[in-house]
């Protein structure tokens, strides 16, 4: 009895034949890889609550631990955290159930906290604080199986490498950071298929999203601080100019678009492209003190690629925030913000006809 052939048997018999072209692997991953999450997977709600429980499960543990006066004994703390740590890794990797899996993943923020806050008070030096953070959260995030604590530990290191980068440059150290950060997620979920075969694996994801929190979330905080006209009580650095930022973003965007036209075959359709790189350019002159605007895009661009609604989400919130913060930031009349406003709409609104007459099947290839 022959064996069923493998997708990728399959595959590339099809596309020997040219029925497909060679970029089909990937997208009949990508939508495999979402169906299995869809049908198999907690909701993404569901991994929130969880959590925030587990943050919550720490806060009381670690309010346990001042409460009995071991806040005073920095040594005594930072050696249970490390202790809470190794165990919650152990405890993690050899059970499984709901209940044990809570227990371990609070147990391990608890310990994290309790060693972080050791070193904080014998050292007093928040690079040597945040260097220990970086390293406890690598260890985490390769040791500790569970989606959330990959998704924290993420956070950790871009919120600890951040802190390492304003002591050394101040603001515009983070802004590069946030550089290499969007970048990164560029990369994740492009090459999304290929990475999880690769050593990271099931961690991809929740980089990916942690990645999609702090780079649009950090260019927020750039915003409400210079929204502050100068009355700097929260953070003091001083910011890169807004289109240091917007320059290589857009380029990001650029790279990024072109590899997804690529992937759905439209390379070769003028009419696909040609309008997106229009777009892009009047966009990304219009929002040159606004680079949010064009990170919202990237996600929203990549939610779409990879058919994520997460994803989709997320972009959509960060697209209406920054939009407001860029309408609020124009040094303009009303009259004038109305004016450029009907004419970003009408600019979409062309693209899309442009679309409609020149090429209908694109659109539809693209859903």
């Amino acid at each position: 009895m022959a064996l069923r052939p493998s997708m990728r048997e399959v595959l590339t018999g099809l596309v020997a034949e040219g029925q497909v072209d060679a970029e089909v692997e990937s997208r009949a991953r990508t939508a495999l890889e979402v169906r299995q999450r869809t049908l198999g997977a907690s909701p993404w709600f569901v991994k929130a609550l969880a959590g925030m429980g587990a943050w919550l499960s720490a806060a009381f543990m670690l309010s346990f631990f001042a409460c009995v006066g071991l806040w005073r004994e920095e040594a005594a703390l930072g050696a249970l955290g490390l202790v809470l740590c190794v165990g919650a890794v152990f405890l993690r990797r050899a059970t499984h159930g709901p209940f044990m899996e809570q227990l371990a993943l609070a147990s391990c923020l608890s310990g994290a906290g309790a060693l972080l806050f050791g070193m904080a008070e014998a050292s007093e030096s928040v690079v040597a604080t945040s260097v220990l953070a970086v390293v406890v959260s690598v260890a985490l995030l390769a040791w500790f199986p569970d989606v959330i604590l990959y998704f924290l530990a993420t956070l950790g290191i871009l919120v600890a490498v951040g802190v390492l980068a304003s002591e050394a440059m101040s603001a515009v150290g983070v802004d590069l950071w946030m550089l290499v950060g969007a970048a990164a997620l560029c990369g994740l979920l492009l090459f999304e298929p290929r990475m999880r075969q690769g050593p990271l694996g099931t961690r991809v994801g929740p980089i990916a999203f942690a990645l999609a929190c702090a780079v649009p979330g950090w260019l927020l905080f750039r915003n409400v601080m210079g929204s502050q006209d100068g009355f700097h009580y929260i953070y003091r650095g001083d910011f890169a100019p807004g289109m240091w930022l917007t320059v290589p973003l857009a380029l990001m965007a650029l790279g990024t678009g072109w590899q997804v036209i690529r992937e759905q075959g439209l390379s070769h359709e003028r009419a696909a492209w040609l309008p997106a790189v229009v777009a892009l350019v009047l966009l990304t002159g219009m929002t040159l003190n606004t680079p949010g605007v064009l990170v919202a895009g990237l996600m929203l661009t990549l939610g779409f690629h990879r058919r994520s609604q997460v994803m989709l989400g997320l972009a959509v919130a960060f697209l209406l925030t920054f939009g407001a913060y860029y309408y609020y930031d124009l040094r303009l009349t009303l009259l004038a913000k109305a004016l450029a406003l009907v004419g970003s709409g009408l600019v979409l609104l062309g693209v899309r006809q442009l679309f409609l007459r020149r090429e209908p099947a694109v659109l539809a290839e693209a859903r």
